[in-house]
């Protein structure tokens, strides 16, 4: 269905999520703070949607790379699973437990616009 709405191809390679180093440095690095992201749901339970698995063609960036299975750090040792894993246990540390509402303020509560928003740098 996809491919039905866009014309029988993907997106432009250079557009496709294929890695998430290049993605973090794009969103967090400020290299590009108008490139603005949040993780899907599918980054804590579904380690598939990093798998190419019917090996569409997915087209060849401008780097010259080819665009397929999503690139992965080094610490999960280019494992879908153990990315997944290690996320999970991320999101349910006692850490983030803890700050949450910090993250309910920004996306959906008093720090979304204003001047609490400047201060947050949330802008």
């Amino acid at each position: 269905y996809h491919l039905a709405l866009q014309e029988g191809r993907f997106d432009i390679a250079d557009r496709l999520f294929h890695s998430v180093a290049d993605s973090w440095a794009d969103t967090a690095g400020n290299s590009n703070l108008a490139d603005v992201k949040e993780l899907i749901p599918e980054f804590f339970y579904l380690p598939h949607f990093l798998v190419n698995g019917s090996g569409a063609y997915l087209g060849q960036r401008q780097d010259g790379s080819w665009v397929d299975d999503v690139q992965l750090p080094a610490w999960a040792r280019n494992d879908p699973r153990e990315f997944i894993r290690v996320h999970r246990l991320a999101l349910e540390s006692p850490y983030v437990s803890a700050h949450l509402h910090e993250w309910v303020d920004l996306v959906f509560g008093f720090k979304q616009k204003g001047k609490a928003a400047v201060q947050a740098i949330n802008v």
